[in-house]
């Protein structure tokens, strides 16, 4: 995951506005979370098959083990990564990890998730799958705190929330700890710095977020407002799977280079077989959704803005008044 230099509002508290929003949204799957490769699904995860669901039982996984410097010294692979502070751990074991090595790399608070190949030279960087769709790398870093992103919602009464979920945006307010982890969310930008900001959560294959677009691209060129784009995949569902390799795509290109390439799967409806789509790109959008869970985003779009006073909004859906909406946000 990487620190992004575009930074989401960074403020502490979210009002949601019900007489700008309505429930113009692409919904996501319940439960969101479950979309996100690194966050807790249900207790027992299913495979697909002819026969029906099957369970799996919960893994037994290893305690992380720090990799100690003889082991780092002999690979030039994890050196490299050392070089640059962060602290190495190997999570779960070869078996679990289909022959790899699971390493979790960590500087500050920020970390990665990287496979080492047996030779020591490589790193895959990425999630495990397995064939069933079953995450081996979230069972592999849950023992460790705070690498499976969770909220604590204050103001919530007791026992309203699940413990690891989000509540919804509507009347939550932010802990320092989630408004740094917004300031870490990778965006796409729409008009020139200087404007007031606008951060719009989007599916690219969604209609009502194409939509928003549609409706805020006027006042972006009129200079009053920068739109900022943070791609999340919640329309999978409904789409066959493109969504993720949609996204995937937005967050492959620069940032004032997102829309450009959002238009063009808005046009063909799907990602063209030319567009780039990296491995970090891959990354960024586990952190994406992250953010979008840690916020209790139930759909795209879902509008993040400050007003003048300061005061952080969350917005679900196409506003029903977009100009209101542009002239309440501040710097």
């Amino acid at each position: 995951m990487r620190h992004s230099r575009y930074a989401i509002l960074a403020a502490t508290t979210l009002v949601a506005l019900p007489m700008l929003a309505q429930a113009q949204q692409c919904p996501s799957p319940p439960p969101l979370e479950a979309t996100h490769p690194l966050l807790p699904s249900a207790p027992a995860e299913t495979a697909a098959t002819n026969a029906g669901p099957v369970l799996r039982p919960t893994p037994v996984v290893p305690t992380p083990r720090l990799i100690l410097p003889a082991e780092i010294a002999a690979s030039p692979a994890l050196t490299r990564i050392t070089s640059t502070g962060a602290t190495v751990y190997e999570i779960g074991n070869r078996a679990m990890n289909h022959g790899l090595q699971g390493v979790y790399a960590v500087n500050g608070d920020i970390f990665r998730v990287f496979y080492l190949t047996p030779d020591g030279q490589a790193l895959i960087g990425g999630v495990l799958w397995e064939q069933d769709g079953h995450n081996v790398t979230r069972d592999t870093i849950a023992p460790i705190k705070g690498a499976i992103p969770t909220v604590t919602i204050t103001g919530a009464k007791p026992g309203a929330t699940p413990p690891g979920q989000a509540a919804p945006a509507a009347n939550a307010t932010l802990s320092p700890a989630l408004a740094k982890r917004l300031s870490q969310a990778s965006l796409g930008l729409i008009g020139q710095d200087g404007p007031p900001r606008l951060t719009m959560v989007i599916d690219p294959l969604c209609p009502w977020s194409i939509r928003a677009l549609a409706e805020l691209e006027p006042f972006v060129a009129r200079g009053v407002l920068q739109l900022a784009l943070l791609p999340i995949a919640i329309n999978d569902h409904e789409n066959g799977g493109a969504s993720t390799p949609a996204a995937t795509a937005l967050l492959s290109v620069v940032p004032f280079e997102m829309e450009a390439a959002w238009r063009k799967i808005i046009d063909l409806h799907h990602v063209a077989d030319d567009m780039p789509r990296t491995d970090d790109a891959a990354l960024h959008l586990q952190g994406n959704m992250a953010v979008a869970h840690a916020i209790g985003v139930r759909g795209t779009p879902t509008l993040i803005w400050r007003d003048k006073a300061g005061v952080s909004h969350v917005t679900e859906g196409v506003p029903r008044d977009i100009g209101q909406l542009v002239r309440e946000l501040g710097r």
